[in-house]
């Protein structure tokens, strides 16, 4: 092995030292970062008051009263149309 391939190694290596040793204090600030927003959302959370709940739908009783009607207006009609 030639002595230049050995120093290629030596040089190589330090720089993927320091690239994983870089790439290690990005996640490392990434969590922070997020552990962060996480409790930023919790306390914007706590600022806004409970969401109201939705209105409930039309039961059984209006839509037989809707259909009751609707019938009785199509029963109207034909019958003042076509004595």
């Amino acid at each position: 092995m030639y002595r230049d391939d050995e120093t290629a190694q030596s040089s190589r290596a330090s720089a993927l030292i320091d690239e994983i040793a870089r790439l290690e204090r990005e996640k490392l600030a990434l969590a922070s970062t997020d552990r962060r927003l996480e409790e930023a959302r919790r306390e914007l959370a706590s600022f806004q008051p409970a969401a109201e709940p939705p209105a409930r739908a039309p039961g059984l009783a209006v839509h037989l009263a809707v259909y009751g009607l609707s019938a009785l207006a199509t029963f109207a009609v034909y019958t003042l149309l076509f004595p």
